[in-house]
């Protein structure tokens, strides 16, 4: 009761403003009358809670001219107007804030528990793909030895071939050489008889003639 005067005291010393919204405070029901004072007639009843919009105020200050939500315009007691709403649907807003606030926070445990799987996910799959990515490095460097190694194989057969075709044509050349070699002492062997061919006919056509002859007996 006394936060309540107080309240309305400070509200007398900051002053009306003409068009501000105002709350019936924790009175249960309060009456709006056709003017500033008892001796009016009795126009509309409010409750608590329910909002008025300020339109003006009695020189005393103890009255203030208000717009029901009904649209009835009528005189009613300050005392018994806040600027805040009363008690009650403050507790009931309170009581829905707290119930939302509490739903958000259930909601953000819920978020909070799939972040966390998702990253105990994302450390595990990260882990796997350093895994992986060392097991492909080394692969790698394998492939590189073995790269170098297919390169050294390749060049040793090509010096390998190289030499082969050397010999090759060395073999060729002496066979050529060889084949020569052979006509040219085929060649050589039938002068050879054939001079001794022709000296053995001509020998045996000569030697009879120097024979000397036989005188005959007679």
């Amino acid at each position: 009761m006394l936060a309540r005067l107080l309240g309305i005291s400070l509200l007398f010393v900051s002053g009306i403003v003409t068009g501000q919204t105002l709350y019936v405070s924790d009175q249960l029901v309060i009456t709006v009358r056709t003017g500033a004072g008892t001796e009016f007639s009795v126009i509309e009843n409010l409750v608590s809670g329910d909002m008025v919009e300020v339109l003006d105020e009695n020189e005393e200050g103890n009255y203030f001219l208000v717009r029901t939500p009904s649209g009835v315009e009528g005189w009613v007691l300050s005392r018994y107007l806040a600027d805040v709403p009363a008690a009650k649907d403050r507790l009931v807003s309170a009581d829905q804030n707290l119930a939302e606030a509490e739903v958000r926070i259930a909601n953000l445990e819920e978020t909070i528990v799939s972040l966390t799987e998702e990253l105990e996910t994302t450390t595990l799959r990260l882990q796997e793909a350093e895994g992986a990515n060392s097991l492909l490095t080394t692969d790698l460097a394998d492939i590189r030895d073995a790269s170098e190694n297919v390169l050294s194989i390749r060049e040793q057969n090509e010096s390998l071939r190289r030499r082969l075709n050397e010999r090759d044509q060395q073999v060729e050349l002496l066979t050529i050489d060889n084949g020569e070699l052979s006509s040219s002492a085929t060649r050589d062997w039938f002068i050879v008889g054939a001079g001794v061919l022709l000296a053995g006919i001509i020998v045996g056509l000569i030697v009879p003639r120097l024979r000397p002859r036989r005188r005959s007996s007679w």
